[in-house]
């Protein structure tokens, strides 16, 4: 195990923290896989709105956060600003203060170093590194991370310089890759035949609610039913 929490760190032998290296890498495969596919949409919609492949590519490695880039990049498709674009993309990122200040316990070293340990931090790298009891394991947060931002960057990259085309999203089943991530997050936590039941129920009411073209209201049922279903259960 490594360390958790404040205060000073304790020792960590040589193989249980290759261990944990090695878990966190582990369990970041499934999920990079999906995240690699997803770059190349975005390297491809990027390139469709005249970015070059550096520039893309260096996008994603500097922010790795692709719903932020997707939105930034669809504002300047549109017509719109640089300006514009950093807001939209900022205001989806705002979601990550309430993330960095829980796992923050977890980080070690000056602020540059937790600075640049934070940049790792995404929904993925954080289920990994997160424990039953709370605290975040911050060797899983880094191993998953790294692999998972390599997966972000290299799709980014292929998706940039290779022949693909903007209709091969949708011809290859790229834009279900969003919904293909959320559910390897939501998937380990469905252990009880009632969660189960509240996610079917949830999914289908989504599905059907899509069909009929009403996506927003999609969402906000898939939700007031999961909200419902743990306040029943609790």
């Amino acid at each position: 195990m490594t360390d958790h929490g404040s205060g000073p760190a304790r020792p960590v032998p040589a193989g249980g923290r290759r261990a944990a290296w090695a878990t966190g890498a582990r369990a970041a495969v499934p999920f990079t896989v999906a995240i690699f596919a997803f770059g190349i949409s975005f390297g491809v919609l990027a390139k469709g709105a005249g970015f070059g492949a550096l520039a893309a590519t260096s996008m994603s490695g500097l922010v790795f956060v692709g719903s932020s880039q997707f939105a930034a990049v669809s504002v300047i498709v549109n017509g719109g600003g640089w300006a514009a674009a950093a807001v939209a993309g900022t205001l989806l990122n705002l979601r990550y203060l309430v993330m960095g200040f829980a796992i923050l316990p977890a980080l070690r070293g000056g602020r540059i170093r937790r600075a640049v340990e934070s940049q790792l931090v995404i929904e993925e790298s954080w289920a990994i590194a997160s424990d039953a009891d709370g605290r975040f394991d911050r060797v899983r947060l880094l191993s998953s991370g790294v692999v998972l931002w390599l997966g972000w960057v290299l799709g980014t990259l292929l998706g940039a310089i290779g022949p693909f085309k903007a209709v091969d999203i949708l011809t290859y089943g790229l834009d279900a890759v969003s919904p293909v991530l959320f559910f390897l997050l939501l998937a380990p936590h469905l252990g009880t035949g009632s969660k189960r039941t509240a996610a079917a129920t949830a999914a289908a009411c989504a599905a059907v609610l899509t069909a009929v073209a009403v996506p927003d209201t999609a969402i906000a049922v898939a939700c007031v039913i999961a909200v419902v279903w743990t306040w029943r259960s609790r």
